[in-house]
């Protein structure tokens, strides 16, 4: 019986093991900017980091409609929003699923390291851009939420307990986040997802139920990049005021965000990164400046 019970146990740890190296190469193919400044974490939190960044995408991918919304609707997704929240809520449910990132999730929340609330907040604001938020202040929430609380987890990991820097931790990666989206615009609105408030539409003269195609119409595309670029640096905290090396790691995407945020349109069309940006967030992390 013990010997049966022990199998069961290293069983379950070789599935968790198993899981994160997925999580990890989930993270390196499909969000390879956090994956890089992921890189610079202690060994023991860059894995667990892996694992919050391969969640965040699987968040990410039910906010697609690459059909019109229209006629479809935002079900699919938030079908796709509600199986993570079983799987949140029950973690038991992820660890049976044959799904790496849900059994990895799963992992976490049965050993402790992240809460389940933080990762409800970030399957919530995922929902809040599927079903469109209506103006800037919710828009902000939805991001701080989602890739900030993403960062902010990543900030606990290391140690970071104090509310008040966790708060300027969640806006670099919100930060960071707005800047991915001016930056990968055509992309992003291809598949269906709508980077904007409706308060942003009315205010670019489209309907407030607009769709994401609306936004390809001749000068729309700089008009919502000049947004994105005011909102994401309105968000961008002073990264020297914090003192913390832990807080300071967990805020490596902020580093690209500036980066993102300084630069012209030209940043809608690029896929890969530069020299200049690896080596700011390569100097960052080695020297926690």
């Amino acid at each position: 019986m013990l010997h049966e019970r022990v199998n069961v146990v290293t069983g379950q740890e070789d599935a968790f093991a198993v899981a994160r190296d997925a999580c990890a190469e989930i993270a390196r193919l499909r969000d390879p900017d956090r994956h890089l400044c992921a890189m610079f974490l202690p060994p023991a939190v860059r894995a667990h980091a892996f694992v919050l960044i391969a969640f965040n995408y699987e968040l990410s991918r039910a906010t697609a409609l690459p059909v019109s919304s229209a006629v479809t609707g935002p079900m699919a997704g938030l079908i796709r929003l509600q199986w993570w929240r079983d799987v949140i809520e029950e973690p038991e449910r992820g660890i049976q699923a044959r799904h790496d990132v849900a059994i990895a999730v799963a992992a976490l929340l049965t050993e402790g390291w992240v809460a389940a609330d933080a990762l409800l907040l970030m399957a919530d604001a995922r929902e809040a851009e599927l079903c469109r938020v209506a103006d800037r202040q919710a828009w902000r929430r939805m991001v701080l939420d989602s890739s900030g609380g993403m960062q902010r987890m990543i900030a606990g990991l290391l140690g970071e307990h104090d509310e008040a820097v966790l708060d300027v931790v969640a806006q670099a990666g919100a930060a960071f986040a707005v800047g991915a989206l001016r930056r990968h615009l055509p992309e992003v609105l291809r598949s269906g997802r709508m980077p904007l408030p409706s308060e942003a539409l009315v205010e670019l003269g489209l309907r407030a139920d607009g769709e994401a195609a609306d936004l390809f119409e001749v000068g729309r595309l700089e008009q919502v990049s000049a947004w994105l670029r005011q909102e994401g640096t309105a968000l961008l905290p002073v990264r020297r005021q914090i003192r913390s090396k832990g807080a300071r790691l967990a805020m490596l995407p902020g580093v690209l965000a500036a980066r993102d945020l300084r630069r012209g349109d030209v940043a809608m069309t690029e896929t890969g990164r530069g020299i200049g940006d690896r080596l700011a967030v390569a100097a960052a992390g080695l020297t926690g400046r």
